[in-house]
């Protein structure tokens, strides 16, 4: 089986990890491929705070494996943000919008962080100017890459 880094820091057994493709991602695609290995995401920016909430229990009743959220930082987040942390959602992945004030927020909250970045390594425009997959478990960041 193919082991990488990134399956060590998000506890995963296949370097996979599911697009969190707005409205077409179920928690039962989401569970499924945590259970096969990879990372299943969640899309979660559009959903009310007690929505993504039953999403969220909705994976943990169909797998114990770590899985995550995806939230678009150009909407107002916060609140489904504070939700998914407070039901200890492992991975948060971000993207479109300045990552900074989401990234502390789940930081403190212990979960792992990631913004996509293009080729080069810089993020999508308008994203902010740092890209980081952070795990509380390697106690370390494990990337990160300046943008423009």
């Amino acid at each position: 089986m193919l082991t990488t880094p990134l399956c060590d820091r998000l506890g995963i057994d296949l370097p996979i990890v599911q697009a969190p493709v707005g409205s077409v991602v179920t928690p039962e695609l989401a569970a499924a491929v945590s259970n096969a290995g990879g990372l299943g995401m969640l899309a979660l920016t559009w959903m009310s705070p007690a929505r993504a909430v039953e999403q969220i229990r909705k994976v943990r009743s169909l797998t114990d494996r770590p899985f995550g959220i995806n939230l678009v930082l150009d909407f107002p987040v916060d609140p489904i943000l504070a939700a998914c942390l407070g039901e200890g959602v492992p991975v948060v992945s971000t993207f479109w919008g300045d990552p900074g004030a989401a990234s502390s927020m789940i930081h403190a909250a212990g979960a792992s962080t990631c913004t996509p970045s293009d080729r080069r390594g810089r993020p999508p425009r308008p994203c902010a100017r740092v890209r980081t997959w952070w795990s509380p478990r390697a106690g370390r960041r494990a990337g990160t890459s300046e943008g423009r």
